[in-house]
């Protein structure tokens, strides 16, 4: 059979494209072995709780809290100026953070005997560490290094559904949050990404799902640590059981919505005014399936 001539330039341009496709897909298969590791019951807590140690100036001031927003919502640029030495001092600590993320397993080790009192300082520190990474990932979009920036979404979209792991409601409402601005994130600048970036992406988000956040447990975990405060009052405790039973169902069968909130105005008032707002929970919820299922959609498309 005779050989096809081929151009030295085209071949050249050939050899680059492989390449390039190889080293991509080398970066992920890595990320993937990694979170493959769940047999040796590698814990990523401890991973994340010493990222935590390791930052730098880690508060994000409220303005700088509402320019990001901003940002992700596509209302103004990012200004690498604001924020380069803020990422640049903190690339120890997400590397800290991208070791816990490949890891599949994540217990923070809360102890709910404590009631109330169970500490919520790391959820303060993931917001801050998570944000900082999607800072990072912008500024590494404007430096061009695409391959950094799409391992930083997918090692932080991991992160920000390991926040809620065994938590409250407020570590729900965290991991939300983080993984709300990682999704905005990666869809503001998903055209600029080639096919194989794209395809990680699609894959790291249909492996969070649309329940992404077990806001069932939260709610559970949340309300039952409020019974010791109603341990002596047989009313308030029995009402409070009611509501936890008819909150969970409300967050798989948002019809009961209607029923859940006439619990709620029944129950005496030290119990309902304890009582997080559902409406405005299951709107968290949606909202955060919508997310996810319009990124997923775009990968789809894109890649097709």
């Amino acid at each position: 059979m005779q050989a096809i001539p081929v151009k030295k330039g085209e071949a050249m341009k050939s050899c680059h494209t492989i390449a390039a496709v190889i080293l991509v897909a080398a970066l992920y298969l890595g990320l993937a072995m990694g979170q493959s590791q769940t047999s040796r019951g590698e814990n990523a807590a401890p991973w994340y709780r010493a990222a935590f140690a390791q930052m730098q100036d880690p508060s994000i001031t409220p303005q700088q809290t509402k320019a990001l927003s901003l940002i992700l919502n596509g209302t103004i640029s990012y200004d690498d100026s604001e924020f380069k030495q803020l990422v640049e001092k903190n690339h120890p600590a997400l590397e800290t953070l991208f070791r816990g993320a490949s890891l599949s397993n994540c217990d923070w080790g809360l102890d709910y005997r404590r009631g109330e009192n169970v500490p919520v300082d790391y959820v303060q520190k993931a917001l801050a560490l998570g944000r900082i990474n999607v800072l990072y990932t912008l500024h590494m979009l404007i430096a061009g290094d695409k391959d950094s920036a799409v391992r930083a979404l997918i090692s932080g979209l991991r992160f920000s559904q390991n926040v809620a792991n065994g938590g409250s409601i407020f570590a729900a409402l965290s991991a939300k949050t983080l993984i709300t601005e990682h999704i905005k994130a990666a869809t503001l600048h998903f055209a600029q990404l080639s096919s194989s970036q794209q395809t990680a992406l699609q894959s790291a988000v249909k492996q969070l799902g649309a329940n992404s956040v077990d806001w069932q447990s939260a709610v559970k975990r949340d309300l039952e640590s409020l019974q010791p405060r109603f341990s002596r009052d047989p009313r308030c405790s029995e009402s409070l059981n009611r509501i936890t039973s008819s909150y969970i169902a409300t967050l798989v069968d948002y019809s009961m919505l209607p029923h859940l909130q006439q619990t709620i105005a029944k129950a005496p008032k030290s119990v309902s005014d304890v009582i997080p707002n559902p409406k405005r929970l299951l709107e968290q919820k949606q909202e955060l399936a919508y997310l996810v299922e319009e990124l997923s959609h775009m990968s789809a498309a894109r890649v097709r």
